[in-house]
């Protein structure tokens, strides 16, 4: 799920954000380059957990070849082990879910009053192992979603808390499409790791058809998909961040320049105002509601401009 919200976001970003097809550019190193290096750092990483000799290593390298654009690379000794393959090109997989996870927890610590996720990750994982002796909550195929989904929830709104006066709102959200551009797996990625795909995709379709005919069979693997849903639901959220910061920056893409400094400028503004506001006791807004207000004042300035043909990018 989390690597096909990253090639969807890499495709998405072709069709909505001009500066993915301009590589070399200034706003492409910014916003698109870290996501390459990471990702091919993340197969090099990949090729020495599993000692496998690397051959050429540029992780950032703009270059034509015939009808294809080279971003980066890692070229190595291909292991005759199929888990080796499979290790080293859905490496990138994995290191963004271990970079979403850290940063889930760093920013929710950086919120003031507020203790961070951990405690609600672990709730979370000790209540979704309860299920499994609990014969209702067992027949219940909806509850570890809508626990999961809270949990989700938990975490958006309290990275809003953040508000967009914080520079650490800012940064955290660039992080987030910066690792979810990482994640996106090249054609190369997907053949190279196919093997080990199947695999997975079997493994987990197998124990599917387990679990559905004898539930209590989840005392064998006891804990590990809990684990796994509570990562998820981690990565997840942060990679909704991700979204929403790429979908903003796509949108302001459209305004000629210096216009698409406004919206910008008028939701730190809006941030600015609110807090001085509650600061000062002339209303009652909570963290969370200062960032939904200051993020819709720049989607309505943003919309307005659209409509104005002397603001809009040509």
């Amino acid at each position: 799920m989390v690597w096909f919200l990253g090639w969807l976001l890499e495709r998405l970003s072709h069709v909505l954000l001009r500066t993915t097809r301009e590589p070399g550019s200034r706003s492409w190193f910014m916003l698109v380059g870290p996501g390459v290096a990471l990702h091919e750092s993340s197969h090099a990483l990949g090729c020495l957990v599993t000692r496998t000799e690397i051959v050429e290593f540029k992780p950032i390298n703009i270059e034509v070849q015939e009808d294809q654009i080279v971003l980066g690379y890692v070229k190595y000794r291909k292991p005759q082990s199929e888990l080796k393959n499979a290790i080293i090109n859905l490496a990138p997989i994995g290191v963004s879910l271990l970079l979403l996870i850290a940063f889930t927890f760093g920013a929710t610590y950086l919120v003031p009053d507020r203790p961070g996720l951990g405690g609600s990750a672990i709730a979370l994982i000790e209540d979704l192992l309860s299920v499994k002796s609990d014969p209702t909550l067992l027949a219940d195929l909806m509850y570890p979603v809508l626990a999961i989904s809270d949990f989700v929830y938990l975490f958006l709104h309290t990275f809003s808390e953040l508000t967009v006066v914080s520079p650490i709102f800012w940064i955290v959200a660039f992080l987030a499409m910066t690792i979810m551009f990482s994640n996106a797996p090249s054609d190369m990625d997907i053949r190279n790791a196919a093997t080990g795909l199947k695999v997975i995709i079997i493994f987990n379709l197998f124990w599917l058809v387990v679990a559905y005919f004898a539930p209590q069979a989840g005392w064998i693997l006891f804990g590990l998909y809990e684990v796994l849903a509570v990562l998820f639901s981690l990565s997840l959220a942060f990679a909704a961040v991700g979204y929403g910061f790429f979908i903003l920056v796509a949108t302001m893409s459209k305004l000629r320049s210096p216009f698409h400094l406004i919206p910008i400028t008028a939701c730190i503004g809006t941030g600015i105002g609110l807090w001085y506001l509650v600061d000062q006791g002339l209303i009652i807004l909570g963290a969370a509601s200062q960032t939904v207000i200051a993020i819709a004042v720049i989607t309505v300035v943003t919309f307005i401009m659209l409509l104005i043909p002397s603001m809009k990018a040509t």
